[in-house]
């Protein structure tokens, strides 16, 4: 049936005769139905309409049809249509390149949004290859972001990651949440290096947080990716002279390497450990020594 309609009409050329709502509730019931052919018609038809958009430079309606994908696209999560899913997640690639030529950095950032829910969602379904492509499509766009200095689609990317990567943690989906983090590391790396303090330790919040849940759920690489990939913002971020950020690097590898320690994985608590001695040994060369002191949180855990 939706072959039949969306047919009908030509395809991009001859788009606006069809309702953009009738479009979505179509893909929507062949989610429901396992029509994988409506799903994948419902989902061009909405991508060639979505790329009119911006190219007219109408961001209300763009954004619009980006919810519909992404609705599209958690709904297959949830159906357990990972092709389907993917799809969803695939069709955001044109429409980021075309929105980042055209400047539009509210649709970016209803973009990464977007990608992050479906992710989220495919990580929840335990769909390790849709959560992780979802996860390098954000990793793209964050260094994008960074390398044109778009603060607010910056802090999207690394907001996006930090949900995938708790729900993948959550489900001990170690080599999953190993990429996400990883991509987390890079987003916040690529942030510090241009001055985007913001996203550089929102990135750093997000690894210290899930990496500790990596720990905690005996996930060693992911936590061991955590370690690294703050050691790296810090790095940068020294680079650049943002002491926040290179402070909250310390401050959050204090915190994998005692929570490592108390669950005796020795390899992440090591990584922690000699990248704060470098951190110390930088605040030496500076002629003023850091101690990274921890505080407690209300629930008696070490914090600072």
């Amino acid at each position: 049936m939706i072959y039949t309609k969306l047919k009908h009409f030509g395809g991009p050329d001859n788009i606006l005769p069809l309702d953009e709502t009738e479009a979505f509730e179509l893909g929507i019931a062949a989610v429901h139905e396992k029509d994988v052919a409506g799903i994948l018609q419902a989902l061009e038809y909405l991508t060639e309409l979505a790329l009119k958009y911006i190219r007219e430079r109408q961001g209300k309606e763009a954004l619009r049809i980006i919810k519909y994908i992404r609705n599209i696209g958690q709904a297959a999560a949830l159906h357990r249509l990972e092709p389907e899913a993917t799809t969803a997640i695939l069709s955001y690639s044109p429409l980021a390149r075309l929105a980042c030529r055209e400047e539009m950095e509210e649709v970016l950032v209803g973009i990464a949004l977007a990608l992050g829910e479906i992710g989220k969602t495919a990580a929840s379904e335990k769909l390790e290859v849709s959560s992780k492509l979802a996860a390098s499509c954000l990793g793209e766009m964050g260094n994008t972001a960074a390398f044109r200095k778009l603060r607010k689609e910056s802090v999207a990317v690394v907001f996006s990651l930090g949900e995938i990567g708790r729900v993948l943690t959550k489900q001990k989906l170690g080599d999953a949440a190993e990429n996400t983090l990883s991509w987390l590391g890079k987003a916040g790396k690529a942030a510090a290096s241009q001055n985007i303090e913001a996203a550089a330790r929102s990135a750093e919040f997000l690894l210290e947080e899930i990496g500790a849940q990596a720990i905690d759920k005996n996930l060693k690489e992911a936590a061991e990716t955590s370690a690294r990939s703050l050691e790296g913002i810090g790095k940068t971020a020294d680079k650049k002279g943002l002491e926040a950020v290179l402070l909250q690097a310390a401050y959050s590898l204090e915190t994998i390497k005692v929570d490592a320690e108390d669950r005796y994985m020795m390899s992440a608590s090591i990584i922690a450990k000699v990248a704060l001695q470098n951190f110390e040994m930088i605040e030496e060369s500076k002629g003023a020594k850091k101690a990274w002191k921890p505080r407690r949180w209300h629930n008696g855990s070490e914090a600072y």
